[in-house]
């Protein structure tokens, strides 16, 4: 008798960990997906991010200059017009998004640290997004510009200790991301990654690097997970993750 009521307490216990598990995994899931549509967003209609000037606070700086390592002269003389104080590591002290254009289109935030701003990431691209809560999400977009063809969307996750979590959606320029009917359905699949819904194998020489490439191909995949975006024809448009990376592109069904 005590042997069956220990097998059926051992039983009860399996079955509310795999409930336990699954409730996780779908939460997880949600969550995921919940990021991926605020970024799919932001893709198909980037907004013209709002920099709320706090004259109060940069009024109190000592002079308009930054130091910071991607900057070629090493200094940056802010313009009041690109600069947004926000608290984005939570500690009570406003902080800095910069938007640099002396050299090129760059984001660059300062963290407030005894009295002082100090970079703590500086990357291309324009600010298109700050979301508060926990933790702060800042939205960098970068286009595609010359002999650069690729286009990037990074997604910066602020910790309250500073350091701070990247993960970027990379696309190319032919790449349109737009009536997007975003399905968000996972399939494992094999086959090309394409930069749009047509095969084209020809090779041809890049005019800025002189290498060879073989049409509009971006990478091959086997067996591999991508999350289906968009389906068009014979043709889906799929994000294929790669660690902290992910690429969108098209491939066949």
């Amino acid at each position: 008798m005590k042997k069956h009521c220990l097998t059926r307490i051992l039983v009860k216990k399996v079955f509310l960990l795999a409930i336990v598990s699954m409730c996780n995994i779908l939460i997880g899931s949600a969550q995921n997906n919940n990021a991926l549509r605020v970024s799919l967003k932001l893709l198909q209609t980037p907004p013209e991010f709002q920099f709320s000037m706090d004259s109060t606070g940069f009024s109190k700086l000592a002079k308009p200059q930054f130091y910071s390592a991607i900057a070629d002269t090493d200094v940056i003389n802010i313009n009041p017009r690109n600069i947004h104080f926000v608290d984005f590591n939570n500690d009570g002290n406003k902080d800095i998004i910069y938007q640099d254009t002396q050299h090129y289109l760059a984001t660059i935030l300062f963290v407030n640290k005894d009295n002082d701003f100090k970079e703590t990431w500086s990357g291309p691209g324009k600010l298109v997004e700050v979301k508060q809560g926990e933790e702060t999400i800042i939205y960098v977009l970068k286009n595609a510009i010359g002999c650069d063809y690729s286009s990037q969307l990074i997604e910066l996750i602020v910790h309250n200790d500073n350091t701070i979590t990247q993960s970027s959606i990379t696309y190319h320029y032919n790449t349109t991301i737009r009536d997007t009917n975003t399905i968000l359905k996972q399939k494992k699949i094999s086959g090309i990654l394409r930069t749009q819904p047509i095969l084209d194998n020809k090779d041809k020489v890049d005019s800025c690097s002189g290498d060879l490439i073989n049409g509009n191909q971006l990478k091959t995949i086997e067996n591999k997970i991508v999350t289906i975006i968009k389906k068009q024809k014979n043709w889906l448009l799929v994000i294929y993750k790669e660690k902290d990376n992910s690429s969108i592109g098209w491939i066949r069904n």
